[in-house]
């Protein structure tokens, strides 16, 4: 009797741990993986996904919290960027999504908000700053592109369909705007100054001070992708 019984609570466990749905409630399966299907069903996710999923370890991601980012810039301008966050990403727009040939490829068009602290020195464009302050770019639009390959990988006896490489490339597409409190340490008309330079020439600053940290944030977001398709099974995402 003993040994039915074990035999049974075996197949029982299982079972269970087979059969039981991993995928939030909020994921559909588009038959045939169609575009128009996919553009829908990821355009009605993101508002979900960027809250995290606890239960499968994703972190949230919008708000997007930067602890610390430090880059060496042309013009030997050295930034610090710290207790910052990046909104908005709930917000983005599906343009088009397809899905072929094990690549998945997105556009999507964002309207971003990136605060913070931080610390620079250096020269950007015809000005040598030296600042310490709060940080505020404004992104109106960031249109990302992103090609996602896809692999099966089978663990356990359960098939999923993880993503073993990514590609990505973004421009703005309107104009981004910058608020830096003193950016000229002691002299808040001078920083004045500069800051209105700066927004005035936005699309020749953006690259140096705006790209970094977005692609910083592209990279986090898209780690949580992959975590996500790791976790789980084909068979709850693709019919």
């Amino acid at each position: 009797m003993s040994y039915k019984i074990i035999i049974l609570s075996v197949f029982l466990s299982t079972f269970c741990r087979l059969s039981a749905k991993v995928a939030p409630d909020y994921i559909h399966i588009c038959p045939g993986l169609k575009s128009a299907c996919l553009k829908d069903n990821i355009q009605k996710t993101i508002p979900h996904f960027v809250k995290g999923v606890p239960n499968l370890g994703l972190i949230a991601t919008d708000p997007l919290k930067v602890n610390y980012l430090k880059f060496d810039l042309p013009g030997n301008l050295k930034i610090e960027f710290f207790n910052g966050n990046v909104t908005g990403v709930r917000k983005c727009i599906v343009d088009s999504v397809k899905y072929e040939d094990l690549t998945a490829d997105l556009t999507v068009n964002c309207e971003l908000v990136i605060k913070g602290k931080y610390k620079a020195r250096g020269k950007v464009l015809l000005f040598t700053i030296d600042g310490d302050g709060d940080a505020k770019i404004k992104i109106k639009s960031m249109i990302v592109n992103v090609k996602l390959f896809f692999e099966d990988k089978v663990r356990e006896g359960v098939t999923y369909h993880e993503i073993k490489n990514t590609k990505w490339t973004s421009r703005f597409g309107d104009k981004v705007s910058f608020v830096f409190t003193n950016l000229f340490k002691g002299n808040p008309e001078l920083s004045q100054t500069i800051l209105t330079f700066l927004n005035e020439n936005w699309e020749q600053v953006v690259d140096e001070f705006g790209q970094p940290m977005v692609n910083e944030a592209l990279k986090v977001t898209l780690n949580v992708v992959k975590k996500f398709f790791k976790s789980i099974p084909k068979n709850e995402l693709i019919a």
